[in-house]
């Protein structure tokens, strides 16, 4: 698990603080505070309880705990805690998925994204209303 793993961290973003705009950063970060933008890492990227961020991220390996409304891609690992709420589409190699958690997208998972990637129900118009509520 990620979250009992020491990591290098290279920029540490506080509680309290405040980002807007694009980073590339090298070696790990953490987020606590908030941050609205691009997220772009080669190491460990972490989104603390307390962290916020309205962002696209890429990063080697991912800890979420906190909230994101964006996309994010890890090429290892990416671990969503049970505290978690992500808004946004997830592609990692490999995912693991606490209960608690909350993912609001869709996740893509295993050596590469799928090129087809539309959604499952593509016309429900011969669905009758009667059943339409159950649709998903």
């Amino acid at each position: 698990m990620l979250k009992n793993r020491k990591v290098e961290l290279s920029t540490i973003i506080g509680k309290g603080s405040t980002i807007t705009g694009n980073l590339t950063i090298r070696g790990g970060i953490r987020i606590d505070g908030t941050i609205e933008g691009t997220i772009k890492t080669d190491g460990f990227l972490i989104i603390g309880n307390s962290g916020r961020a309205k962002a696209d991220m890429y990063a080697k390996e991912c800890l979420i705990s906190g909230e994101l409304d964006g996309d994010v891609t890890a090429t290892e690992v990416l671990e969503l805690d049970k505290t978690a709420r992500v808004t946004g589409n997830i592609t990692a190699k490999v995912l693991t998925v606490h209960a608690g958690a909350v993912l609001i997208g869709n996740c893509y998972t295993g050596e590469k994204r799928p090129s087809n990637t539309s959604n499952v129900v593509k016309d429900n118009s011969s669905v009758s209303s009667k059943n339409a509520d159950k649709q998903i």
